[in-house]
């Protein structure tokens, strides 16, 4: 060891700065990017947000560690600022190193192997760890470097860690609301890479061509990037169309003249469309298209979906309901425009682009059918499944109309169809349900009883359309009694979707 008389020149002051901002900016920016990186193949859960930004502590917590062992090195700074450029590098490389990987466990996923697709997700987080490490490290080393007089030790700690902030919140906002969004998840690592890749060159270079250096780095960075087309973020068969916005990674597929639309691990297709002319009328889609005949009104005359996707009931009401005023609540636009452009979304469905409980605060209108299909498993938005909200839905509800719920479930486990069950029946004194497939459990409420139901016969359907709208009766639903009711309060409905995963990755 040997004191800071004997280390190299530090650098200006301002390059120090420079550098705690840059390194906030990088950790908040990759930390960002990875979660959208994930999203296509293990999804968004709170799980994989929980395990993501569990590995960015642990990562910082290390690279504090390791910066204050090597900030008393006579080249501490040389390898601070050369960390950075590898750093820098495993960024640029982490997406096309990591997709394959998580691609393939998506093939052991589908046979079965749970364990192999939690393995792929840790290993991915495994790779992020390594520059987020070096990252880490820039605390400890720039403070060292940075105080000459004890006396300034909080002043100048407090303007790094300052300098260090204002780049970790211009790395969250940059990324997840602008640059993924704009210029996707592979350019957006490149971007954080030429950033860090530049703040490396300007620390190693001494004297008057070190801005210049750094700028010719950065320049380069930006013109290999922008030559090197990115590949598709998730490739499969039949991909038509791919797109990262805000709130999704958007994927359209089709196959024999039907097309599927599917949001991030594409575990469940939320829209079906074909390109033939002919309604999709599979799985919870008929149950929506025949969800009038339980009504006590017959052919509705406004209908409410809360969760649009990329329109599929919305079609199946243009074509058989075509009197009734559609109106469709989404809240990311990207799906609506897909919606638009692939899955025959109609012209008369009316868009409002809004979270589903903004939306009902502020519309006063009725309506005979209100479809809620803003559930995914695993993803539950609780704000979406509580009392409160279905209170708000209720006060919307005209006489004799129903509310029609699409509730994911994992096989045979109903922990959160049973409490959004028990929330209904507080507030309605009919609840009823059935299973579709193997992942999704159609819930109806409504307040009028049974007997008041107009049937598929009191629709005026063709004969033809009201044979195809026939389907598995629902049945009164029997929660179990240890379900809870979900309020704004309480409503855990993430820890009860993720107990449901990892019992199934333990095999329980």
């Amino acid at each position: 060891m040997v004191d800071s008389q004997q280390q190299q020149p530090t650098p200006p002051g301002w390059v120090l700065y420079l550098t705690s901002a840059v390194t906030g900016f990088g950790v908040m920016g990759a930390e960002m990017s990875a979660g959208r990186l994930m999203a296509p193949y293990y999804g968004t859960s709170t799980m994989i947000w929980s395990l993501l930004i569990g590995a960015v502590m642990i990562s910082l917590a290390l690279g504090h560690v390791l910066g204050g062992w090597l900030s008393r090195r006579a080249d501490a700074l040389k390898l601070f600022f050369g960390s950075l450029i590898v750093a820098a590098i495993i960024l640029a490389a982490l997406p096309w190193i990591s997709r394959p990987l998580m691609q393939e466990s998506l093939t052991w996923f589908r046979q079965g192997a749970l364990g192999i697709l939690a393995a792929s997700a840790v290993g991915v987080l495994g790779l992020l760890t390594v520059p987020l490490v070096a990252l880490g490290t820039s605390g400890p080393v720039l403070i060292h470097h940075a105080v000459h007089d004890r006396e300034q030790t909080g002043v100048v700690a407090g303007r790094l860690y300052a300098a260090g902030t204002l780049g970790s919140l211009a790395g969250t906002y940059l990324a997840g609301v602008i640059l993924v969004p704009l210029w996707g998840t592979t350019h957006t690592f490149w971007l954080c890479a030429a950033l860090i890749l530049a703040n490396g060159v300007l620390g190693l270079v001494r004297g008057r061509m070190a801005p210049v250096a750094a700028v010719g780095a950065l320049i380069l960075a930006a013109a290999l990037a922008a030559v090197t087309p990115a590949r598709p973020v998730k490739p499969g068969e039949g991909v038509i169309y791919e797109a990262e916005s805000v709130h999704n990674y958007i994927q359209v597929r089709e196959r024999n003249g039907v097309r599927g639309l599917y949001l991030n691990d594409g575990y469940a297709v939320q829209t079906l469309y074909s390109t033939q002319g002919r309604l999709s009328l599979q799985g919870t889609w008929r149950y929506y298209a025949r969800a009038p005949a339980w009504t006590a009104t017959g052919s509705p005359s406004r209908v409410l979906l809360l969760g649009l996707g990329g329109g599929g009931a919305a079609v199946s009401y243009a074509t058989l309901f075509p009197e009734a005023e559609v109106t469709g609540v989404e809240l990311d636009a990207e799906v609506v425009e897909v919606g638009r452009r692939f899955m025959g979304l109609p012209e008369s469905t009316r868009v409002v682009v809004q979270d589903a409980r903004a939306f009902l605060a502020r519309d006063e209108s009725r309506y005979d059918v209100i479809i809620v299909d803003a559930f995914d498993f695993p993803y539950v938005p609780f704000q979406l499944a509580t009392r409160e909200f279905f209170e708000a839905v209720e006060a919307h509800l005209a006489d004799g109309g129903v509310v029609v719920i699409n509730v994911g479930r994992y096989q045979d486990d109903y922990r959160v169809v049973d409490a959004i069950a028990k929330t209904l029946k507080t507030l309605f004194a009919r609840v009823e349900g059935v299973d579709v497939r193997q992942s999704n459990t159609v819930l109806m409420a409504a307040r009028h009883p049974r007997a008041q139901d107009v049937g598929l016969d009191g629709l005026g359907l063709e004969q033809g359309d009201a044979r195809r709208l026939r389907a598995r009766p629902l049945k009164p639903w029997e929660p179990a009694e240890d379900a809870l009711v979900l309020t704004d309060d309480r409503a855990p409905v993430e820890w009860m979707t993720d107990g449901i995963i990892l019992s199934a990755i333990l095999g329980q």
